[in-house]
């Protein structure tokens, strides 16, 4: 009986560990100079664009965390907007080390021996710009280096406590939906990783 409860609390124990260093994903929508962050992860309603956003969690695969954008616009006109995606860890990890992969176009976070990979598309189009930041920078306007115009700030690595962002351009017409898809991707083995990259890329059904 001893040996099982001390093998439960070891197990716990790495749970715990594995669900510390979950990334955390905010969705945001930048529209006309303006920023809106889905704060509670799942849906916003932003009037004065008349557009609605909501985000659903899809289960794939063990390593990967999944999101579906949705966003309903509800005018009589298009509309041209920014889907942003925030990754980040909810605590400090000084060997936390993030930064752009422009080659794979792609960003990556790294601690101790487990990498994630973070990226999306919008229909069949890769993401558009991507960067990393310190993390009081989130929720600023120095996480942009054109706010007007919504060009982010390039910062190709960050250490400690630091954020990805990256965008994805959206087009919508009037009284239409659109959406964007978003990822990350956990593992050991960076091949591993980027091959399941490659098949979310490619298309947005199941993987076994």
């Amino acid at each position: 009986m001893k040996i099982e409860a001390n093998l439960q609390k070891d197990f716990q124990s790495v749970q715990r560990k594995l669900l510390m260093k979950k990334l955390t994903t905010t969705p945001g929508i930048w529209i006309d100079g303006k920023t809106y962050w889905i704060q509670n992860g799942y849906e916003k309603l932003i009037p004065e664009h008349s557009i609605s956003v909501h985000v659903k969690q899809i289960h794939k695969h063990s390593k990967i965390q999944y999101n579906e954008i949705y966003v309903r616009n509800h005018s009589t006109e298009t509309k041209k907007m920014k889907i942003l995606v925030l990754n980040y860890f909810t605590k400090a990890y000084q060997e936390h080390l993030s930064f752009v992969s422009p080659t794979e176009n792609v960003i990556y976070h790294s601690i101790d021996d487990q990498l994630y990979l973070v990226n999306g598309k919008h229909e069949t189009t890769s993401i558009e710009q991507r960067t990393v930041q310190p993390i009081w920078n989130v929720h600023t306007d120095l996480i942009w280096n054109n706010n007007h115009k919504g060009i982010l700030k390039y910062q190709p690595m960050a250490k400690g406590s630091s954020v990805s962002i990256f965008s994805l351009n959206m087009e919508i017409k009037p009284q239409s939906s659109g959406i964007s898809r978003a990822w990350s991707i956990t593992g050991t083995e960076k091949k591993d990783i980027l091959d399941l990259n490659h098949v979310l890329m490619k298309t947005s059904t199941s993987i076994s």
